[in-house]
């Protein structure tokens, strides 16, 4: 090899370390912003969700609500399967569906599942801008007073964290 094409080569080199470095340092940057951000804890609150189809009245059985993103099939399985599997409770949970990331009128869509909790809209991004999450098919757990209770990915059985479905 040359002076000229090592010259070159050590350019290219330093190019490259100087841009991985400013990825890095960018990366860095957009995560302490994520970390300093304050979110409130998840609270049910039917007022700031837009009801696409009334929850069943009189119960004082727990909410769960998951976070369902029309173009997720995962979640929306995961919606299916926690819904099968508690059916058959003494006293099932009062399950919900939140429609999250759809900054239209959600359409008429069937999830496949009986939602005596309801079906909601967040129409406002609550689920992501003020609660902070991320995670489509996360589940929340609310008491009849809407007090978050505990929350968990998809996959997991709410009340049996240990539980995988």
């Amino acid at each position: 090899m040359t002076a000229v094409g090592n010259a070159r080569f050590d350019r290219l080199n330093a190019l490259a370390g100087l841009f991985a470095l400013a990825l890095f340092a960018a990366l860095g940057v957009a995560w302490w912003r994520e970390r300093a951000q304050h979110y409130e804890t998840p609270r049910w609150q039917a007022v700031r969700f837009e009801s696409l189809a009334a929850a069943e009245p009189g119960s004082n059985a727990e909410l769960w609500v998951v976070a369902v993103n029309l173009d997720c099939p995962h979640c929306q399985q995961h919606l299916r399967a926690l819904a099968a599997r508690t059916a058959a409770r003494a006293r099932p949970p009062r399950l919900a569906a939140l429609i999250v990331d759809s900054h239209t009128v959600p359409r008429a869509h069937d999830l496949g599942v009986a939602l005596p909790g309801g079906l909601w809209w967040d129409r406002d991004q609550v689920w992501r801008q003020a609660w902070g999450r991320r995670v489509y098919g996360e589940t929340f757990r609310f008491d009849a007073s809407g007090s978050l209770l505990s929350s968990t990915p998809a996959g997991v059985v709410p009340d049996s964290s240990s539980s995988r479905m």
